[in-house]
């Protein structure tokens, strides 16, 4: 049996996903920079090759200091120490942002790998 083709990553107020449509990949999430509505942004790759540098991103970024960054075309991910909560993720689109946790950026990993 294949892997899923819809990963949840986090639910509740601020969901996450990842989504494999063919040969391409969506990383679906909710707009953290607008509070008073519900506004999600999708960020497509349009193929694994592409999936796999946010993968590779995230790896460094784990070994990496707080405030280093990994920018591509069309997003950035920035590491954060955000005291007594530990180590957290900034994604960034041109018109949105999101934030996860160090456990949260593990299972986007596991899932790219899993696709």
């Amino acid at each position: 049996m294949g892997p899923p083709n819809s990963v949840e990553i986090r639910s509740g107020k601020w969901p996450i996903s990842l989504e494999s449509e063919g040969k391409s990949y969506s990383f679906i999430f909710r707009d953290q920079q607008v509070l008073v509505e519900e506004v999600y942004d999708t960020l497509v790759f349009a193929n694994k090759r592409q999936l796999v540098y946010l993968d590779s991103a995230l790896t460094v970024l784990k070994r990496g200091n707080d405030g280093d960054e990994a920018s591509f075309s069309n997003y950035s991910v920035k590491r954060a120490n955000k005291k007594y909560d530990g180590w957290w993720y900034i994604l960034r689109t041109k018109y949105s942002t999101c934030d996860f946790r160090q456990q949260e950026a593990d299972m986007i990993s596991k899932a790219i790998r899993n696709f």
